[in-house]
Parts: structure tokens; sequence; C-alpha cells
């Protein structure tokens, strides 16, 4: 609909065409421009503890509010990784201080990562936690991931499957004539599909919710939509990344466009975003993943994996799927409903009564990070200097927390 939309009081007051706005209240023009719920990423890497200086909590959630994102998903691959409650309260309190976009911990399924022991799962349920990820590594132990489906599903939970099967991989771009061409080891299709098959196995044997991340290729979706599969409780994601970028990407980009799981070949790209377009996917998430340059420059072997990934999840992903004719509305759900259904978080909505937590966006504007500028500490991303459209013009979170490209109004 066109209309107004008044926010008093950190709350939705009125939204219909013809509200008057009060004397004295801040009024912005949205003629031209969309106002929708602010964004859910369920999945970034934010960096602190343990990589201050390729993120930190305050600029990766500074970069979430430049994207219009005002939920984030963080990642336990910190160092220490966030296996305790400890560590969590630690994440809440500090992001809370901060007063910018909201976090949501997803700590680890076991301790340290280590694939071994589970976490206190029950006291982490008990502070409100309900989902878990080792990401950056699978659950490897098929007995482990089992019985963590089986405990998260007495609470409503899920557990992030990080599809990888580490004995088939241990390469740096896929396999195939790009890996032989840049005399590198490649990471082929198997270790991907082997866990996702594995991982829908064991899902069958539970009721426990399982979440397939950052999957790379049409053949895991297939696996997760078929009929055999169909009575696991199963969601997938994919990322930004993954539909717009074929490996060629590699060739131009080098190690910034070094990812796990790797950029594919065109054909599984664009079969990937025909999956989405037909509503075989349930989110699109980031994968934000920042590194300082000294993890960057260095042979495409040793360079780390990722991309940022915050400030063009929204403009990517409208671009990829407009493309192949998804209505906005439909896009925008992959970012907001989808998201939080899986992460087990109550809808939030535009109806007078609700928090204020909505975004303005200017779906023309045309720019490029560097035009831009980022919030982000770290600019490991293959699409610097590519023409980004529609960009976000203020965000707020019961009260304005950014306007007009303003990273520092808080």
């Amino acid at each position: 609909m066109t209309g107004d939309l008044l926010i008093m009081d950190g709350r939705v007051a009125e939204a219909r065409p013809g509200v008057s706005c009060p004397e004295g209240a801040l009024r912005l023009d949205g003629r031209g421009k969309w106002l929708f719920p602010g964004l859910t990423d369920m999945h970034a890497h934010l960096r602190e503890p343990g990589d201050e200086a390729s993120e930190t909590l305050e600029t990766g959630l500074r970069a979430a509010l430049a994207g219009g994102i005002t939920t984030v998903g963080v990642m336990p691959n910190t160092d220490p990784p966030m296996d305790s409650p400890e560590q969590v309260e630690r994440l809440l309190l500090a992001s809370e201080g901060l007063g910018l976009a909201r976090t949501v911990p997803v700590p680890c399924v076991t301790r340290g990562r280590g694939g071994r022991e589970l976490v206190d799962i029950p006291a982490l349920c008990g502070m409100g936690v309900r989902a878990f990820s080792d990401d950056g590594d699978p659950v490897g132990n098929s007995s482990v991931l089992l019985e963590a489906l089986d405990l998260v599903s007495r609470y409503d939970g899920v557990i992030i499957e990080h599809p990888e099967d580490k004995t088939l991989s241990g390469g740096c771009v896929n396999l195939g004539p790009l890996s032989r061409e840049l005399g590198v080891d490649g990471i082929p299709q198997v270790s991907e599909t082997a866990d996702v098959a594995r991982s829908l196995e064991i899902a069958c044997s539970s009721d426990g919710r399982l979440h397939l991340t950052h999957l790379s290729l049409p053949r895991s979706v297939e696996l997760a939509r078929t009929v055999c599969f169909r009575r696991a409780n199963v969601t997938v994601d994919v990322t930004p990344h993954h539909m717009v970028l074929g490996e060629d990407a590699v060739r131009t980009w080098g190690t910034m466009a070094k990812m796990n799981p790797p950029l594919r070949e065109e054909t599984d790209r664009r079969r990937l975003v025909e999956m989405v377009a037909d509503g075989l996917v349930d989110a699109v998430a980031s994968d934000h993943a920042p590194h300082a340059r000294r993890g960057k420059d260095l042979p495409m072997e040793s360079a780390a994996f990722g991309i940022t990934g915050l400030e063009t999840l929204l403009p990517l992903t409208l671009e990829v799927l407009s493309n192949e004719g998804v209505p906005p509305l439909s896009i925008l759900g992959l970012l907001t409903t989808g998201p939080e259904r899986v992460l087990g978080l109550d809808r939030k909505g535009l109806q007078p009564g609700a928090t204020a937590d909505c975004v303005l966006f200017d779906p023309d504007e045309e720019y490029t990070i560097e035009d831009r500028g980022s919030a982000s500490l770290s600019m490991n991303t293959p699409f610097l200097g590519r023409r980004l459209r529609g960009r976000v013009k203020a965000v707020w979170m019961e009260r304005l927390v950014y306007r007009e490209g303003d990273l520092g109004l808080h």
C-alpha cells in the first residue's frame, strides 16, 4: 500500500494514508521509497572475541544497520568459541549496550566446536537460545548430531549444519578446470552433497529441526526437497554470492572470491537461482565473513575463506531474484519471515501497536561500495566497483538508529 507511518514512543502509532504529523516531530519524505520491517540475517561472523582486527561487535552491527538488518544471527567460531552460557550472556550484554542491531546468539553444538561433547543445550535453551551451530565445521560425528537434534527438539530448537565432509574437501576453489588452471587443490561437489545426505538421513530419525546453511549446489537443495526426506524437519538457506557469482569470479578477484563452500560452475549458479525463485529455499543469509587484509593478501592456498556481506545482502538479493521475476515482497520474505521462522523469532510488522522496527529503502538509487563507504572494518569482497541498486535511507529500532548513510547515528 501507499501511505504514511507515524512512530511515537517507540511504537507504530498509525499506518495509513493521510496520517498527520504532530508538531515538532521529525518527518522523513518517503515518496518513491519502500518501507518494510527490519531484515534478519541469520548467519554472520562478527569476529569478537579473538579477531578484532577484522571486525568488532560494534562495527559489525553498524554494518548491519547500513544494510537494513536489525537482527543478526551471530555464529560461534570466535576465539574462544561461544560454547557456554557465560559467553552468550557476554554477547547479549555487549550488543544491548551498543544500542545498534540486536543479536541472536548461535552458540556451538559441541564444546570448542570439537565435534565430540555437546554444549549444555538445556542451560542455553533456558536463556532463550534456540539455534546451535559448529559453523566453519560440520558436526561430523553422526551420533553426536543425532543426540543434538533429539535434545533441541525438546525446546523447539534447531541445529544449523555446515554441510561439508572434511575428508573429501581440503582444497580452496571449486574442483574442475578452474582448480587445474590455477594449479591448486579443488573442493569437489560431493564434499557438500555427501554431508547434506548424511545430515538428512539423521534428521529423518529425529524430531529435531535441522537447518542446512549456505548451500551452493542445486543437488543439495534437491536432496533436501526430495520425497524421501520430506518427513524430516529441514530448512535451507543460500547466500547472495552463490546466486550472483560463478567460479569465473576467482579469475578476476583472486582470493577476494575465495569462500567455503566455493563459487561453483555457471550452470550450477543459474540453476540455484531458479530453485530459489521457485520457492525451494527458506532464507537468504549473508555469511558475512570479514578478514583483515593480511588474511587475504596471501597465495590462494593460504588465504582465508569468506567475504563480507552485511551491506550487500539486500541489493544483491533483489538484483538476482528480480531478474527471475520474483516479486519484491517474496524476496523480502527470504530476508525477514524466512530466517525468523528458522531461528524461532517473533514476526516483526508495521501494524499499529507494533514496536518500531523498520527500514526506509530507495529501490532506485545506484552506488558502489567505494562511493558509499563501509561500516565494516574489512573490505574483503568481490563486489568492489560493482554498481549496486537500492540503498537503505533510514532504520528505526524504537527510535531512529540510522539515517542517510550516517554510520555514526545511534
